[in-house]
């Protein structure tokens, strides 16, 4: 019954109607920026390539948390961003130590042994990887690069990455350092 109704109220509308094709707005509505805005405020206050650089040596350093032979792993890249009226933020993947990838054909299990090693390995290198993320962000706070404003904050985050078969209880998520540049002390969270 509805359809009927509907398709009723359809043959009454002229076909001209229901043929007309849209008009494109008013070419007075639309406008270009003038180019006079480039470079301006308006525009992000970092260039990409410097926040590129500064990602490299975020990954560089946390690389060289912990010692030689069981470093903190970044995993992909650091990511940084700058969004105007927040500040700076940064974050990686990282894995606190060295641990099997994937167990396969040369490997067929962690041990316990291996699990409870890895375990206080990683439990060490957690004040490490927040010393080296409090210093990061004190670093990125004074960088030339950034050019942040004095309301700006600086966010330097590590996402922490575990394997399915280890023992995560006690163990941080995420470690997440910010500095509020209007004189405020770092904030280092272990979530």
């Amino acid at each position: 019954m509805k359809l009927t109704i509907f398709l009723a109220a359809i043959a009454v509308v002229p076909v001209s109607a229901q043929l007309a094709p849209m008009k494109p707005a008013p070419a007075a509505n639309i406008a270009a920026k003038p180019a006079a805005t480039i470079g301006t405020a308006e525009t992000s206050l970092v260039p990409l390539q410097s926040l590129r650089t500064l990602e490299q040596e975020m990954d560089g350093r946390i690389s060289a948390t912990g010692d030689k032979t069981d470093p903190c792993t970044v995993l992909g890249q650091t990511r940084g961003l700058y969004v105007r009226g927040l500040g700076a933020v940064f974050s990686a993947e990282v894995e606190l130590a060295v641990t099997p990838g994937q167990v396969g054909l040369f490997q067929t299990a962690v041990g316990p042994d291996q699990k409870a090693r890895i375990r206080k390995d990683k439990l060490a290198h957690v004040p490490l990887l927040e010393k080296t993320l409090s210093d990061m962000v004190l670093s990125l706070a004074a960088s030339p690069v950034l050019k942040l404003s004095d309301s700006d904050q600086v966010v330097v985050a590590a996402r922490l990455v575990y394997r399915s078969w280890e023992d995560t209880t006690g163990m941080p998520g995420q470690i997440v350092a910010r500095l509020d540049r209007r004189g405020g002390a770092i904030k280092v969270e272990v979530q």
